[in-house]
């Protein structure tokens, strides 16, 4: 027979072209079945895949969890001893205080089982009481522990935990020691017996024959539901080398196949507690681990078997009636998938057909009507958005690191006041701490408008005004900071006149001064300004690290700071340049930047400039302090210190001053009725400022004039004040502003 062509070949295919071309329902059920059946099996094999894959990961988020939940129980036991250690070194020591202080260390002993021994070192390092359940006490030896590892660490990082030891060679120790809050109190140094922690790990189960245990950073066993093997003193080494390198090879948490703690295999998770680094490990046998993920397979696989078979015999049946109306459905699921959810298949043929269109319809419905419900999503996952972004802007209102600038700048100013004896330089540091403090107060009031940058309630107040004002706040802002440093501030003087918002621009330029010193390890940091045609460009030059090309995009980015090579994260949050792009946002200013890594960097930012030479918003007249003088003012604020500093402030002004801590009781407290009032907005006992003005009126007959002064600056807080229609001033207050609104509201009664 030949297979070339010739008619002998095409005489045998005819009957075969003749059998898939002469019959519509063989061909369709042929194609139905490979078309059905084939995903199917893929199916089958990827669902057990699958299957298996999140059995693995369920299995490994349980024993994590359960690791986390004895690593943190561990954790609190650490915590206690710490906390009992912690309340023996709240007192500075004195001659002759040794017994008493003996009787405190008994006390804990008998507090804290885990403690077996106590030793009190004072501020110098020596001796001074050693309690024990074993050995005798002993008081004042002065033997020096400044030495030891444990003193040295506790003084250092306040809390010091030592390596795990074994004594006798099985039972485990550890050195715990804890330092005072300040040099003179001294260190509290403890001995703290490991076995206490059998009580964390012995109940957790996991299954029915999974464990937990410890091991310390060396790999030793120091916590075990056997407790034969802590004595023994068995070493995981090998245990510890293999969760070492699966976390190193990062990744979600893994669980390990290796040989646990009873001899048989096992499937193991781990967790690090971070102060001792110590892991707890999590272990369960293989086969007990293995069960839930065949039983899952054995279903995964039945159900494939069992849709596969029904899919057949469903694809052979409806290939029947499929051939007519299949092109109506494929026209009318064409179109659904190209997006007209609108569009509906009419098929009227009574059977199987009918009901797929039903079905394409519905579809359609449930697509329309998730895209609705998709479109919902999106509008609560804005607001949540929204939400987060606010609560970000407080904790940047909060916490911002670029206060430390003139903090810094204070403390210096301080520290040169308290060791200068010539008055004329006295007189000029304490100028110089004035302007500092001024700085501080408007730098604060700064960042808590910027904090409502983001929910858009904030605006700028645009006014003519010398540039140099701002540049000569910078320079006290930032001068003592270049100093700390060993860098040059060089400020340029500047005649230009600009429109602009001036505590804003001087939030921008100091935020600017403050990343070129931060970067700049030596050399100078240049501040100065160019004219160009109808504006005025500050540029700030330093001489520092530079900025690599691919990191300029990022730095205006919240909490970003350009990596340092060898060194650590820089200092504070790395909220300078973001508050910088979102100020100048507001202000409608041009930021730009230009850098050559190794040489330094110039950021510059372009502000109106303006020919007048008369400032838009007029100078406030400040009230004469005479205004003040005679005059009886209450004071009523829980903080003693706040309290004491206000009263003193106002009995400089010849104010006379009664100072409470808390609301009187009757009149006599308090003599006359007062002048005025100024009352904190939280006091003790659940009480609040607005409540306790209202109920001293009621008693003295008549609105005596009164002003809240708080450090809540929350909106609940200031529409209960605006409610009760009351002045309220923020802490931190400038002395300037209490007397010129105490003025103003005494001026309003007369």
């Amino acid at each position: 027979m030949r297979t070339d062509g010739s008619p002998e070949t095409a005489t045998n295919a005819a009957p075969l072209r003749h059998w898939w071309r002469g019959s519509l329902r063989r061909r369709y059920t042929l194609t139905f079945v490979l078309v059905v059946s084939l995903p199917l099996v893929a199916y089958g094999l990827v669902s057990t895949s699958l299957t298996y894959r999140q059995q693995r990961d369920a299995l490994a988020a349980v024993q994590l969890a359960q690791a986390e939940a004895s690593a943190a129980r561990i954790l609190q036991f650490l915590h206690e001893v710490e906390l009992q250690l912690t309340w023996l070194t709240g007192l500075p020591w004195s001659d002759g205080i040794a017994p008493q202080r003996r009787l405190d260390a008994l006390r804990v002993l008998r507090q804290a089982p885990a403690i077996t021994d106590i030793v009190l070192v004072d501020g110098q390092g020596r001796e001074r009481v050693t309690e024990s359940r074993h050995e005798l006490s002993q008081l004042d030896t002065l033997a020096s522990r400044s030495a030891s590892p444990a003193f040295a660490g506790a003084r250092a990082n306040r809390v010091y935990f030592g390596d795990v030891s074994f004594r006798k060679g099985s039972e485990p120790f550890m050195t715990v020691a804890v330092a005072g809050s300040s040099a003179s109190d001294g260190v509290a140094i403890a001995e703290v017996s490991l076995k206490r922690i059998w009580d964390v790990v012995a109940p957790i189960r996991i299954g029915t024959d999974g464990i937990a245990y410890v091991m310390d950073r060396s790999g030793r066993l120091i916590a075990h539901p056997d407790i034969n093997l802590v004595l023994r003193n068995t070493d995981l080494s090998l245990m510890l080398g293999a969760f070492e390198s699966a976390r190193q090879e990062g990744g979600a948490p893994q669980v390990l196949r290796m040989i646990g703690t009873r001899g048989q295999v096992v499937l193991a998770s781990s967790t690090v507690i971070a102060p001792v680094g110590w892991r707890v490990v999590v272990e369960q046998p293989k086969d007990e681990a293995d069960e839930p993920v065949r039983a899952a397979m054995r279903s995964a696989l039945w159900m494939a078997v069992a849709s596969l078979l029904l899919a057949l015999a469903a694809a052979t049946w409806s290939a029947w009636r499929m051939a007519t109306p299949l092109r109506a459905l494929a026209r009318g699921a064409a179109k659904i998938g190209a997006g007209e959810l609108g569009h509906r298949i009419d098929l009227r043929t009574g059977d199987e057909l009918q009901a797929l269109g039903d079905r394409f319809n519905a579809m359609a419905d449930e697509l329309q009507s998730s895209y609705g419900t998709l479109e919902r999503k999106v509008d609560e996952r804005t607001r949540e958005l929204s939400e987060a972004n606010r609560a970000r802007s407080r904790l940047i209102a909060a916490t911002s690191h670029d206060l430390r600038q003139p903090l810094h700048a204070l403390n210096l100013l301080v520290a040169q006041l308290g060791a200068e004896n010539e008055p004329r330089e006295r007189t000029r540091l304490a100028s110089r701490v004035e302007a500092a403090l001024a700085s501080i107060n408007a730098l604060f009031s700064g960042l808590l408008d910027v904090s409502k940058l983001d929910a858009g309630v904030m605006h700028a107040e645009p006014m003519a005004f010398p540039l140099q004002q701002v540049l000569d706040r910078v320079d006290v802002a930032s001068a003592p900071t270049a100093r700390a440093r060993n860098l040059e501030l060089r400020i340029r003087l500047s005649t230009a006149w600009v429109v602009s918002d001036p505590v804003l621009l001087e939030r921008i330029v100091v935020n600017l001064v403050g990343n070129a010193l931060r970067y700049t390890r030596a050399g100078a940091v240049l501040v100065g300004c160019r004219r160009r045609a109808d504006a005025v460009r500050i540029e700030v030059w330093d001489t520092g690290i530079g900025i690599p090309d691919h990191e300029v995009a990022k730095i205006f980015e919240d909490f970003y700071q350009v990596p340092i090579p060898g060194a650590p994260r820089g200092e504070g949050l790395g909220l300078g340049l973001s508050i910088v792009s979102r100020l100048s946002h507001l202000l409608g200013h041009a930021v730009s930047v230009r850098s050559v890594p190794g040489r330094g960097s110039c950021f510059s930012v372009t502000v109106p400039q303006t020919s007048s030479r008369t400032p838009s918003s007029p100078a406030t007249t400040v009230p004469a302090i005479v205004g003040l003088r005679d005059r009886s003012i209450l004071i009523i604020d829980n903080d003693p210190l706040v309290l004491e500093s206000t009263a003193l402030l106002l009995r400089s002004w010849g104010c006379e001053v009664s100072a409470l801590t808390r609301a009187p009781q009757d009149q006599i407290a308090i003599g006359n009725v007062p002048d005025l009032m100024i009352v904190d907005m939280h006091l003790d006992a659940g009480e609040d400022g607005v409540s306790t003005v209202a109920r001293l009126r009621c008693r003295f007959g008549h609105p005596v004039p009164a002003l809240i002064m708080t450090g809540d600056v929350s909106q609940a807080t200031r529409d209960q004040v605006a409610g009760a229609h009351l002045p309220m001033l923020e802490k931190p207050v400038s002395p300037l502003r209490m007397r010129t609104v105490l003025t103003r509201l005494l001026l309003q009664r007369d």
